[in-house]
């Protein structure tokens, strides 16, 4: 039988790399939860910066490569670095209008540098469509050296996982908060049914940057029985707009591991556990 390697899920806050190894005998055990802390911005880095902060950065990696076995990475991407948006069916079932609107979505970005990426919704009359440019993201890309498969996964997708990993049911909306945007996505019955970002200057502007979003996207006013909040400052983003949320939804912070419905030996830990929350739903191998 062919020696199974564990998988590496990485996540980036700031100043911090969180990383999980799962354990690959249990589908539902990690190996490994940490945090490393460097003294820089890691994303501002893998975005161009700064060649020597990137090679501290990727030496560090290898070591997780070398220690753990690597194989398999799967690394969060950066939603700013994004294009979200839902499309008509019939746009998706014609090339020529696929086209047209990549185009205009992505417009003076050379069309061999963008990848789309098309989702199916709950809704069966659109599609959900992201947009990367490659050329943003070769930081990321050169991060992996020579591992066997890497993944760059969009923030929209630790729901997907989620689904795979807690088969919830039902409704829920995830919101990841970061430095200078909030994620948030919805899902029904196992299914994407909205996804958005939100950027901000200040974490108070989200209130009324949030109201915004509700009017033009529906999907976020809907109910919601579960609400699930991680990433960095999580619990200042829910204390600001827990009053705008459905009163019927349980909002959870990803802060522990009976709340992430994952086994690991390590019981405490000496960072917030909801900033690794997208590390730990990357390292696990449901593909």
């Amino acid at each position: 039988m062919e020696e199974q390697h564990p998988c590496l899920g990485l996540c980036f806050f700031e100043n911090q790399l969180f990383y999980a190894v799962n354990d690959p005998t249990s589908s539902q055990k990690l190996a490994h939860i940490g945090c490393y802390d460097f003294n820089f911005d890691i994303t501002e880095t893998l975005l161009g910066n700064s060649e020597q902060h990137f090679r501290g950065i990727k030496q560090t990696i290898d070591q997780f490569k070398e220690e753990y076995e690597i194989r398999h990475l799967r690394i969060l991407s950066l939603p700013t670095q994004e294009c979200w948006t839902s499309v008509p069916k019939i746009v998706y079932d014609d090339s020529d209008e696929r086209e047209k609107h990549i185009n205009i979505l992505m417009s003076g970005i050379d069309r061999k540098n963008i990848q789309p990426t098309w989702y199916t919704l709950s809704n069966q009359d659109y599609k959900f469509l992201l947009l990367r440019n490659n050329q943003s993201f070769e930081g990321f890309r050169e991060l992996t050296g020579n591992t066997s498969t890497t993944d760059l996964v969009s923030d929209f997708e630790i729901g997907l996982r989620w689904v795979q990993h807690a088969n919830p049911g039902g409704s829920f909306m995830t919101v990841c908060c970061y430095q200078d945007c909030i994620s948030v996505a919805s899902f029904i019955l196992g299914k994407l049914r909205g996804a958005t970002y939100i950027p901000y200057d200040e974490v108070q502007d989200l209130p009324y940057l949030w109201l915004q979003h509700t009017k033009q996207l529906n999907w976020m006013g809907g109910l919601h029985e579960e609400i699930y909040v991680y990433g960095q400052n999580a619990f200042q983003v829910i204390e600001i707009l827990e009053p705008f949320w459905d009163d019927a939804g349980t909002i959870t912070k990803m802060d522990t591991l009976d709340k992430i419905q994952i086994e690991a030996d390590e019981q405490t830990y000496g960072f917030n556990l909801e900033s690794a929350f997208p590390a730990i739903m990357l390292a696990l191998d449901y593909d």
